[in-house]
């Protein structure tokens, strides 16, 4: 991600950044330019009530330990005392100078006074990118936006926890007790149109992720009107099947096997069924 072009527009990120960093609304920026900051352009407090500064530089080319040990000094003046301080960069990573930064922390513990880190562009950004309209505000320019593989995905997604619902045959997988219990065929349909259209090329997903989850959930599917095929039967209300009661007692291990057999399908269905639905919300596909 390119790094802003302005110091207002890095405070604003960087706000944003920590809001996310730390899970929290109570955090504010310092002042206005112009003003004393006293080494700190945001302030606020942690789910530990741990008072934090962050102090921003914009300094792409690189930040020194001089810079650092200056705001340091600075920030010494911040009223009330911080319990930690923080410099935002917009410059890489430099492992030496985080080597340098952690001992001067370190000491400053000891003496019983606000610890020091660095937070480098990479840390704002995977700060920035844990909400993804948030992430969007300052960078609309990596939206999916006409994407077609994203298009694509997405539609068959909705098409496929439409058909495949919570309220509807997965919630009845859920909670159906097969053992000798009757259950209207027709609750099972929409597995049965899964089953004809999920294993189509038409019905693949581009995205790696989510194409393995759907091959898994089709052929736990598969195997589970598999099952019902061969081991229920009709009972004497049309409509409706049932593993046989009788097999309790005259087939007890044909019986045992069968609804064990459905019922570990079915909660196999039911997971995976769940782990499409996270998959796909955790790529805005909900929204």
């Amino acid at each position: 991600m390119p790094p802003p072009k302005s110091w207002d527009e890095l405070e604003d990120i960087s706000l944003a950044a920590a809001k996310l960093r730390w899970n929290s609304t109570d955090f504010f920026r310092h002042g206005r330019q112009g003003q004393a900051q006293d080494g700190v352009d945001i302030w606020g407090h942690d789910d530990d009530d741990r008072h934090i500064g962050v102090q921003c530089k914009n300094t792409v080319m690189g930040i020194t330990l001089n810079v650092v040990e200056s705001e340091i000094e600075k920030a010494e003046s911040f009223v009330p005392k911080l319990d930690r301080l923080y410099i935002a960069t917009t410059a890489p990573r430099d492992a030496p100078l985080q080597k340098a930064v952690r001992e001067i922390s370190q000491s400053r513990g000891r003496e019983g006074k606000f610890k020091v880190d660095i937070l480098f562009w990479d840390d704002v950004c995977q700060d920035l990118a844990k909400d993804e309209s948030v992430f969007f505000k300052y960078y609309p320019q990596f939206r999916a936006g006409d994407d077609p593989t994203r298009k694509h995905d997405q539609a068959l997604w909705r098409e496929m926890t439409k058909l495949l619902h919570t309220d509807g045959v997965i919630g009845f997988l859920d909670q159906t007790n097969m053992a000798g219990f009757s259950f209207e065929t027709a609750k099972l349909n929409p597995l049965g149109d899964f089953r004809d259209k999920g294993n189509t090329p038409e019905w693949e997903f581009i995205s790696p992720e989510l194409e393995a989850i759907r091959k898994d959930l089709w052929s736990e599917v598969d195997g589970y009107l598999r099952l019902i095929g061969l081991e229920t039967f009709p009972t004497r209300n049309p409509g409706w099947n049932s593993v046989p009661a009788d097999w309790e007692f005259e087939k007890p291990e044909r019986f045992s096997r069968t609804v064990e057999g459905l019922h570990a399908r079915a909660g196999k269905i039911v997971s995976l069924h769940a782990s499409l639905v996270r998959a796909g919300r955790g790529k805005g596909y909900s929204h």
